[in-house]
């Protein structure tokens, strides 16, 4: 958005003030003529929109760079000011139309960018998308908090619902001999099976304290980002282990039954590429096996730090209080082998969107802003032969 529009903005938002006070003072023939300048000054508004619109397009302005992005300069400025007004909308402060316009800018061009053809809310006071460098934080934040989603196979989407079509794993033949001049016949054709995603709305609210919203827009930010993080990412990780857990499970006796899921059970395929997903009893099993020379049977991964592998395959340790052990005699911990990014997919609608309200649920008597948000998501499973369910005898 130009200098020139957002002057333009501005002066309309103050005329159409003066509008509503004539007539509240019942100025009804004052209020009439000032009209007739708010319209002729908002099809002048229309005018250098369409125009700045024209130029954002390529044809004949100089704002989108040799990409047809916005440059990275411009957009950084308008995702500053776009922070503002989210900021303002949490703590339910006014945003007049010049601070609508730059949210219908921010979206359109942050479309643009994105390739994304389904900007979210257009409603500033009542529900606002959070902007790009705040979601970059989260989803950093996520990975902190274990988010198993970095394991499946994530695919943005726009829509709510749609299908994707997975080719079903079966026997193949061979070609049939052809003697010279001989007559080829028809072969087998592969199968496939449609597999659908409906995404789902998932959200919850946080009541902040007004102190909380007196503080700079840092803290605010710090502390609004840490809590969409820690939900985000317990909710991802409750829905995908409620999806491996849907496998039948086999029980894992001793480290001879593991090497019998990665030779055999798994195809080579997927073997090769296999992680093993397990809680932190499972894990303490693993860490504490020798061989006959007394080493380990697990060992490092040099590039990752901390992470363990056994037969080159990384151990991906999950909290006993997410993923708890099977109580008995012994105790079973979860042992997921396998290809978790073929098991499966979570389609992902690419935003938050965040809402407040200061006169809903319980903050109209606890003097409170309640802050509402909304993920939408499905966890869709696709190849089920990819990954197996053992259960680890702790004996």
């Amino acid at each position: 958005m130009t200098k020139e529009l957002r002057a333009l903005l501005q002066k309309l938002d103050g005329m159409k003030q003066e509008v509503r006070t004539m007539l509240a003072e019942d100025k009804t023939t004052e209020a009439k003529a000032k009209m007739d300048e708010v319209r002729s000054l908002q099809e002048k508004v229309d005018l250098q929109r369409e125009l700045e619109e024209t130029e954002a397009r390529g044809l004949g302005g100089k704002e989108l760079d040799e990409d047809g992005k916005v440059p990275e300069r411009e957009m950084r400025e308008l995702e500053q000011e776009y922070t503002g007004i989210v900021l303002r909308g949490i703590r339910r402060q006014g945003i007049n139309d010049e601070q609508r316009s730059i949210i219908a800018e921010y979206e359109r061009r942050a479309t643009m960018n994105s390739g994304n053809t389904n900007p979210a809310i257009p409603d500033g006071d009542v529900g606002i998308v959070i902007p790009q460098d705040i979601q970059t934080q989260i989803n950093t934040l996520m990975r902190a908090w274990n988010d198993l989603s970095e394991y499946v196979t994530v695919e943005n989407v726009t829509a709510l619902s749609g299908s994707r079509v997975l080719e079903t794993d079966a026997d193949m033949t061979p070609f049939a001999d052809v003697d010279e001049y001989g007559v080829i016949a028809a072969t087998d054709n592969p199968k496939f099976t449609p597999i659908t995603y409906k995404v789902k709305k998932r959200a919850g609210y946080l009541p902040l304290t007004n102190e909380l919203l007196a503080d700079n827009d840092a803290n605010l930010i710090n502390y609004v980002t840490n809590w969409i993080a820690r939900k985000a990412a317990h909710t991802r990780n409750t829905h995908i282990i409620t999806a491996v857990k849907t496998l039948t499970p086999s029980a894992v006796a001793n480290l001879a039954a593991l090497n019998k899921i990665l030779n055999i059970t798994l195809d080579p395929a997927i073997s090769i590429m296999a992680s093993i997903m397990t809680n932190q009893d499972g894990f303490d099993w693993l860490d504490n096996q020798v061989d006959g020379m007394g080493r380990p049977i697990l060992s490092e991964d040099f590039t990752k730090p901390g992470r363990k592998l056994f037969k080159g395959r990384p151990i991906v340790v999950v909290s006993n209080r997410i993923l708890p052990s099977v109580t008995g005699t012994p105790n079973k911990a979860p042992l997921f082998v396998g290809n978790l990014k073929q098991f499966l997919v979570l389609f992902n609608r690419r935003f938050f969107e965040l809402a407040s309200t200061r006169e809903g649920g319980d903050a109209w008597r606890r003097d409170t802003t309640e802050l509402r948000t909304i993920m939408r998501d499905d966890y869709v499973k696709w190849d089920v032969a990819s990954l197996v369910y053992g259960q680890l005898s702790l004996a």
